[in-house]
C-alpha cells in the first residue's frame, strides 16, 4: 500500500511541476523556455523511472501499485487543472 501512496505523491509532484512550467512560458521568451521545458521533462521522467525501477525490484505487485498511483494522480491533476469549473459545480451540488 505504501507504494501506491508513493506513486500518488510522485504523480501529483509531476503534475504540479508541469503546471508550474507551463505557467512560466511566455511567447516573447520562447528561447528561454526550451531549457525550462527540457529540464522539467527530464526531472519528471527521472522521478517516474526511479520509482518504477525501485518498485520493480520489490516485485510485480509493488510495481503495479506504484504505477496505479502514478496513473491515478496524473489524471486527477489533469482533470483538476483542465476543468476547474467542474470542481465549482461539484462543490455547489
Amino acid at each position: 500500500m505504501i507504494w501506491f501512496i508513493i506513486g500518488i505523491a510522485i504523480g501529483i509532484l509531476n503534475g504540479l511541476t508541469l503546471r508550474w512550467t507551463m505557467g512560466r512560458l511566455r511567447l516573447e521568451t520562447s528561447l528561454t523556455g526550451v531549457p525550462l521545458v527540457t529540464l522539467g521533462f527530464v526531472s519528471r521522467m527521472g522521478l517516474t523511472a526511479a520509482l518504477l525501477v525501485f518498485a520493480s525490484q520489490r516485485g510485480l505487485t509493488t510495481c503495479l501499485l506504484s504505477f496505479a498511483g502514478l496513473w491515478l494522480a496524473r489524471w486527477t491533476v489533469i482533470l483538476v487543472t483542465a476543468f476547474p469549473h467542474l470542481l465549482v459545480q461539484l462543490q455547489r451540488s
